[in-house]
């Protein structure tokens, strides 16, 4: 039970290669596969990848320009950003790294061009409100704890058996 538990908390850590996929399309010639991430998305540090493919054969499209341009109309605010290949954790992804300055509703279009061809493709999201700083960094702090709690229970453990011996 104990190593079920164990793996559950890994698992519950563990985050995928580029986020949550918010839109799969395909714009011929090319099939668009836009991520997020973290999931979910929040107020602050956001990464927001791309996949360009071929629509036919699913080969990487690696020399396409994307730009994003998100608009927060609620806080009228207005962010253009270029994804690239150089931002990615993934060589196959186009990646731009943002600061999102507000929570709430944002409408994006993403812009693929290659050469003289280019589409547009809108999509959306709704960015949550910040973690407050504990819960932000809980993660970092269980690993203390926990050496904390096992620690007191050997201490214990060994005083409790030098009463039997005695």
């Amino acid at each position: 039970m104990k190593r079920f538990l164990f793996i559950l908390l890994l698992a519950s850590m563990a985050t995928a290669d580029s986020g949550l996929i918010r839109l799969s399309e395909v714009v011929p010639p090319w099939r668009v596969t836009v991520m997020t991430d973290p999931t979910p998305i929040r107020k602050g540090l956001a990464d927001i990848s791309v996949l360009i493919q071929h629509a036919q054969s699913r080969e990487a499209v690696l020399d396409a320009e994307v730009t994003l341009t998100m608009v927060n109309e609620a806080e009228e605010l207005t962010l253009s950003v270029r994804a690239t290949r150089e931002q990615a954790d993934n060589r196959l992804l186009y990646s731009a790294k943002c600061v999102l300055p507000a929570a709430g509703d944002w409408n994006v279009t993403t812009t693929v061009s290659l050469g003289e061809l280019s589409h547009s493709i809108p999509w959306q999201f709704t960015a949550a409100p910040p973690l407050p700083p504990l819960a932000a960094i809980w993660p970092w702090l269980l690993p203390g704890v926990v050496a904390i709690v096992l620690y007191a229970a050997n201490q214990r453990l060994r005083r409790n058996q030098r009463t039997v011996l005695t």
